[in-house]
């Protein structure tokens, strides 16, 4: 019963994130609205299905996989939003530099 309320409150957070994506404008907040609640929710729906399951094998496996999400989630979403900045927005010399890993001389 504490498997499937645990679960079902992460689909709800993925919902969420969904509904953020869509009807937020600014891509920065979508990526923001996307990457907060959908990773917490997929955590709560691994952790869900972990308690569910009887095996120790299940659980090790539900765990890593919920170990990645939060390990892989923030650094997708930062090469994300830089990108996407670097493609919309009006960088500067130095910002090009830096993303490309070139010096800065004065």
């Amino acid at each position: 019963m504490i498997g499937q309320l645990v679960a079902m409150v992460g689909s709800l957070l993925v919902l969420v994130a969904g509904i953020g994506v869509v009807r937020v404008d600014d891509p920065m907040s979508r990526l923001h609205a996307l990457t907060k609640a959908s990773t917490l929710g997929v955590v709560l729906v691994l952790l869900g299905a972990a308690l569910f399951l009887d095996r120790p094998n299940d659980w090790t496996s539900l765990l890593l996989a919920a170990a990645l999400q939060l390990v892989t989630s923030p650094v997708s979403a930062s090469l994300i939003s830089r990108s996407t900045y670097l493609a919309t927005g009006e960088p500067t010399p130095e910002d090009l530099d830096e993303a490309l890993g070139n010096e800065i001389e004065d």
